[in-house]
């Protein structure tokens, strides 16, 4: 009588866990699974690269000292040198006109991470390159910056 009863608890159990996952998480069902119990399996997409362009040149953005605050005074700096990895010809050209507003976003941008201090924040340069080709991106429009690259990227003390 005692096994019957742990039997059937765990079988509620089980279903219960299986109807959740199913309501709130399908995707984690295999697909057999999936059309068993009535849902649509979506068809597994192959992942589309992004075509990079096949000449590319690189743009030398002047070194940038950033003031990094730290309970309203400035306690370090950062310092930037960085190249822009742009698509030869007009994009290049477009891109060095725009070379203010450029200068303008990164500074902007970097000095509000650091003062907000989001994490992982400036001290990962991944997560900073990304951060900074989405506001580029914003700035002077989508497709013209295909890559940052750091040359330098290190704190330097005050004083």
């Amino acid at each position: 009588m005692k096994i019957l009863i742990i039997l059937v608890v765990l079988l509620a159990l089980v279903g219960g866990g299986l109807f959740g996952v199913a309501s709130f998480a399908p995707d984690l069902l295999p697909p057999q699974l999936q059309t068993l119990m009535g849902i649509e399996v979506a068809e597994p997409t192959e992942p589309v690269e992004e075509k990079k362009p096949e000449n590319t040149t690189l743009i030398d953005v002047d070194p940038l000292t950033i003031p990094i605050f730290e309970d309203g005074d400035v306690s370090r700096f950062l310092v930037m040198d960085i190249l822009l990895e742009v698509e030869f010809g007009e994009k290049q050209a477009y891109v060095n006109q725009q070379m203010p507003r450029i200068i303008d976003t990164i500074l902007t941008y970097v000095h509000a991470l650091a003062a907000l201090d989001i994490e992982p924040g400036i001290s990962d340069r991944q997560f900073l390159k990304e951060r900074l080709l989405a506001k580029l991106g914003e700035t002077i429009g989508e497709g013209y910056i295909v890559n940052i690259l750091f040359q330098n990227l290190f704190e330097r003390p005050l004083g």
